[in-house]
């Protein structure tokens, strides 16, 4: 019989768990709840609803997005791409409040999460809009290369979308059918992902909102927990947690054969419960303050210290962009709001640097400095603009006076390593504990 998560001594090893990053999410639909009027709706109904009036059927009630998907496919003879290239355009205007799933994210000691659904943007945006940091994700695909991630990376906030992406792979797995293939190559493509197994092992996991069909229990849970079923509880907690329902029922009566443990009421009880518990642990934690690092590809090194070096002073964040973008890629939609967002706005100028006159770095200083100016006009507004020279390149010279007004106090930081003094500066501007 399976354990029921009850007890004050149930929260409390819980949130050490949490404390010492030792439980890893795994989310599910259920988690992803919109208000509607006075009620929270599942999303994925509302998926399954806007697709299908798309494809204008008006004769079925799907139960769930996969119902839509095999109604679609196998009655209404749809491809699969179609459905997909429709979706995408639904899930790209969702911006709805999520009160279950911010209140998750809210527990900002959790950072590494394996995600189920296949709209996994909602996620990402959430975690951008709420923490001011962009997390890095990782897409699970039958018929796209998948490698590993670095192990650096695991320790910000990261998703794992075991299913796939509506909008970042070609095959997401939106039917029942599209699930179960998915868990036939899992194991095999798994394999050389070392960094993401090992952020895995031993962790305690902690299932919230995934009903899975009867038939694919043992699949999906053996699969995600990545061990044998009769093994769990040996090394870790599995706690499974979903809404009441015939569906959960069943799978409890699977699951009373092994070591989990479950809980009496829904996902959004228990989300609300434990955020609670966690605020009450931590009642300083809030949103964290966040820092835009403007650099040039050639100063990757340094741009890497000195985040390291301000994100050990706690509660602060550095954001930069760390890709190769494209050319299509949208600068200003996602450039331009972060350094909108940012506390802080900091420029690492250098002779690499000043030497891309016109280039993609100096469209973020014109971007920082033109917000520090609409700041300045409000008298309550604090510091924002702090830029520094990481090299041996002369202090207000033309270059940097082109772009920064010399009444701007600029700091040197060699090689991007802060002294002592400058980070406590750092942390005064900020209002750091």
């Amino acid at each position: 019989m399976n354990k029921l998560f009850s007890d004050q001594f149930d929260w409390d090893e819980l949130l050490d768990f949490i404390a010492e990053k030792k439980l890893t999410p795994v989310l599910g639909k259920e988690i992803y709840t919109f208000k509607d009027a006075d009620k929270l709706a599942p999303l994925d109904n509302y998926l399954s609803q806007k697709i299908l009036e798309l494809h204008k059927i008006s004769d079925f009630n799907a139960s769930s997005l996969s119902a839509a998907v095999n109604y679609l496919e196998i009655e209404k003879k749809i491809k699969p791409m179609d459905i997909i290239r429709k979706l995408k355009s639904i899930v790209k205007d969702i911006n709805f409040e999520l009160p279950v799933l911010q209140q998750l994210l809210s527990i900002t000691d959790l950072n590494y999460f394996i995600n189920t659904a296949v709209y996994d943007s909602v996620l990402e945006n959430k975690i951008s809009e709420m923490r001011n940091q962009k997390a890095n994700s990782i897409n699970f695909s039958i018929n796209e290369p998948f490698t590993d991630y670095p192990i650096d990376k695991l320790s910000e906030p990261f998703i794992f979308n075991v299913f796939g992406s509506l909008l970042n792979t070609v095959d997401p797995a939106l039917s029942e059918e599209d699930m179960l293939e998915y868990t036939g190559f899992f194991k095999e493509k798994m394999s050389g992902a070392t960094n993401i197994v090992s952020a895995l092992k031993n962790k305690s996991l902690l299932f919230l909102g995934c009903s899975f069909p009867d038939w694919m229990v043992r699949f999906a849970l053996r699969l995600l927990s990545n061990e044998p079923l009769h093994e769990w509880g040996a090394k870790r907690k599995i706690i499974i947690i979903n809404d009441p329902s015939e569906l959960r029922a069943e799978q409890n009566e699977f699951l009373k054969n092994y070591d989990v443990v479950t809980y009496e009421g829904d996902t959004a009880q228990f989300v609300n419960e434990l955020h609670n518990q966690w605020k009450k642990r931590n009642p300083n934690a809030g949103k964290k303050k966040s820092i835009f690092l403007s650099y040039t590809r050639a100063d990757i090194a340094a741009v890497e210290s000195m985040k390291k070096a301000i994100e050990q002073l706690g509660n602060v964040i550095c954001w930069y962009d760390n890709r190769e973008l494209k050319p299509a890629d949208n600068w200003l939609e996602e450039i331009v709001v972060n350094i909108r967002k940012a506390d802080l706005f900091m420029p690492l100028i250098s002779a690499n640097s000043l030497a891309h006159e016109d280039g993609f770095v100096q469209k973020e200083w014109v971007q920082g400095t033109n917000e520090w100016i609409f700041r300045n006009a409000d008298k309550k507004a604090g510091k924002y603009l702090v830029p520094v020279v990481i090299d041996d390149s002369k202090l207000y010279n033309d270059k940097i006076s082109k772009y920064f007004d010399s009444n701007i106090n600029i700091a040197t930081v060699p090689q991007g390593n802060p002294g002592a003094e400058f980070l406590e500066d750092i942390k005064k501007i900020l209002n750091l504990a």
